[in-house]
């Protein structure tokens, strides 16, 4: 026979049980008033005052997860977690329709739901490309420009089916997409924008070849140059300058060094690539043995273009200087007098003089 201290001994622990149980409840319902109060308060705050604005700009193929963050980086947004439940309970992740939004306040949680479902503008943005950019410079500016991501432009350029359509036997588009100035629709694809821009470079190199067809068999003669071969040495002319009357030496002292199986020992072959675009010429680059874009470490050219060059370093390439003196310059070097003007040279002796004079400040 259990006695009544015994019973009392027995059913102690469970009333502790049951009256912590009953406390961890109570703070669980607290806890979840509050989110929902913070909640309820939050979707009631207004995404801009009146007097404030915003210009928005919601590229095409943006997932939900990129929308809120762009919300929260234009500070339109202040919880990205709870305007993600928010909008996910309204179905808003599959209507968002992208486009350049200009806002004005006063403006709440359901005004902006209004607008990203009807789509922003679809406006002209302007995409100028100087001569000289890199597939990866490209991609950079049409990314800041928000056209379409970084990602999606690299994928687009260096899409085979694409090339293959083009005819181009490379690994991307570079070098085939002509330096100019466009104006794109806002959502415009990274595809129809490497389309453009090589459909200009078509244009532009037809009407090149037809004034220099006897250039171009000359160079496939003496040279054993393919088109793509004539491409490549374009994109090292217009790397090394930008004073249009030199480009026609510079592609002369490139031939003449390739006819005495001389390396090129071009500066900016060394940097070409998605990891060094960014860099400036080093030695640690052109003698990385590794390195399969450097001529100074390679024979003849590079395996590809490093740029898109211009209509003049298209034409210096297949039309070189025939100047008696051009025939004979073997190396050239920046004055840096700030004419952005190069010196040339015919022998070693002389170059070294003139790296003296001046890149090192000597007579």
């Amino acid at each position: 026979m259990v006695n009544k201290t015994h019973r009392q001994f027995i059913g102690e622990p469970w009333r502790v049980a049951l009256a912590f149980f009953a406390g961890a409840c109570l703070i669980g319902v607290i806890a979840l008033g509050g989110v929902y109060f913070h909640y309820s308060a939050y979707v009631k705050m207004p995404v801009l005052r009146e007097g404030e604005s915003r210009t928005l700009v919601i590229p095409s193929n943006t997932s939900w997860p990129q929308v809120v963050d762009i919300l929260e980086e234009a500070q339109l947004v202040k919880r990205g977690k709870y305007f993600d439940y928010w909008g996910k309970k309204r179905g808003l992740p599959q209507a968002v329709r992208a486009g350049t939004f200009q806002l004005s306040g006063p403006m709440q949680l359901e005004d902006l739901e209004v607008v990203l479902r009807r789509g922003g503008m679809a406006e002209e943005i302007l995409l100028s490309v100087p001569e000289g950019f890199t597939i990866f410079h490209i991609a950079d500016r049409v990314e800041q420009l928000g056209l379409a991501s970084r990602e999606d432009f690299l994928r687009a350029a260096r899409d085979q089916a694409l090339l293959s359509a083009a005819e181009i036997n490379a690994d991307s588009f570079e070098g085939y997409l002509f330096p100019d100035s466009y104006r794109f629709r806002q959502g415009t694809s990274a595809r129809a924008i490497v389309e453009r821009m090589h459909a200009q470079w078509v244009a532009v190199w037809a009407d090149i070849k037809s004034r220099h067809a006897d250039n171009l068999e000359a160079l496939a003669q003496g040279f054993g140059f393919s088109e793509h071969e004539v491409i490549i040495l374009a994109s090292l002319v217009e790397r090394e300058t930008s004073v249009n009357d030199e480009r026609s030496l510079v592609s002369r002292v490139f031939l003449n060094r390739l006819t005495k199986k001389m390396r090129l020992q071009t500066d900016p072959t060394c940097v070409y690539g998605e990891e060094t675009y960014r860099e400036i010429p080093h030695p640690r680059y052109c003698r990385d043995a590794l390195n399969r874009y450097s001529t100074y470490v390679i024979a003849g050219l590079p395996p590809g273009p490093i740029a898109n060059p211009g209509r003049a370093s298209l034409e210096a390439a297949l039309a070189p200087s025939n100047a008696p003196e051009a025939l004979e310059y073997l190396f050239f070097v920046a004055r840096r007098d700030g004419t952005a003007r190069h010196h040339f040279t015919r022998t070693f002796g002389e170059h070294n003089k003139a790296v003296n004079r001046y890149l090192k400040g000597g007579k």
